[in-house]
């Protein structure tokens, strides 16, 4: 059988294979997800309107309706689950994913551990070299966003669009635009998902390297779990 060789795509793969924790994979609530597919179908159907049909009391009074309807939704889809979300629980559980996530992150170190130290560090040099590449390059697509956070943005469109009349009447070009906003901030965060995957690498390679140069062996970063266990055995 030939043996593996330790590439990125051989690291992305083993990474991928360590199981999430279930908090990861919790899915909305089904008063989230009617309540988002309405506030967006209510959105829409009013852009449209609004943009499509000639101005009247009968447009006037639809597009402010369905302007109710969307607040409403989206209110109700982002208070669903708010219960959940208290501070205490949100500390125990977060603590719980730890613990979960720890091991599996020793036996990645434990597998990379098994392979040459030339080749772990030929790999976190080059990961470090694309890593300092993403972040003087990400700037020029995000600017100083990645820095601000979505709450001082959120405020500042928020006093941007509080003057405007209503109902807001968009035409064409500024909906396009728009759109073409949202694509940029959607690239942005793809972009910034591939950078903590890269920082991600470049944090494993350095420690598998550190714990060779301290004499740890791959058997050492067994997790405490199966330490227990196999010395009960």
């Amino acid at each position: 059988m030939e043996a593996e060789e330790l590439t990125f795509s051989a690291l992305e793969r083993r990474i991928e294979q360590a199981p999430e924790h279930p908090s990861y994979r919790m899915s909305p609530s089904r008063r989230a997800r009617w309540g988002n597919g309405v506030g967006i179908a209510a959105a829409l159907l009013g852009l449209i309107l609004a943009n499509s049909l000639p101005a009247s009391r009968v447009v006037l009074f639809v597009t402010s309706a369905l302007l109710a309807v969307e607040l409403l939704a989206f209110a109700i889809a982002w208070t669903a689950d708010f219960p959940n979300l208290i501070p205490a629980k949100e500390r125990r559980q977060y603590a719980e994913t730890l613990d979960f996530d720890m091991p599996h992150h020793l036996e990645i170190l434990a597998w990379l551990g098994r392979f040459p130290r030339e080749r772990i560090g030929l790999l976190s040099a080059y990961c470090a070299h694309r890593l300092d590449r993403m972040r003087s390059k990400l700037p020029l697509l995000t600017g100083s966003l990645e820095k601000l956070g979505i709450l001082p943005l959120a405020a500042g469109v928020f006093l941007q669009l509080k003057d405007l009349p209503r109902p807001m009447q968009m035409q064409w070009p500024q909906i396009l635009l728009i759109a073409f906003l949202m694509l940029c901030y959607w690239a942005g965060v793809l972009q910034l998902s591939l950078r903590f995957r890269l920082e991600l690498y470049d944090t494993l390679l350095k420690q598998a390297l550190d714990g060779q140069s301290n004499g740890i062996q791959p058997q050492d970063l067994k997790p405490w779990g199966r330490r227990r266990t196999e010395s009960a055995l």
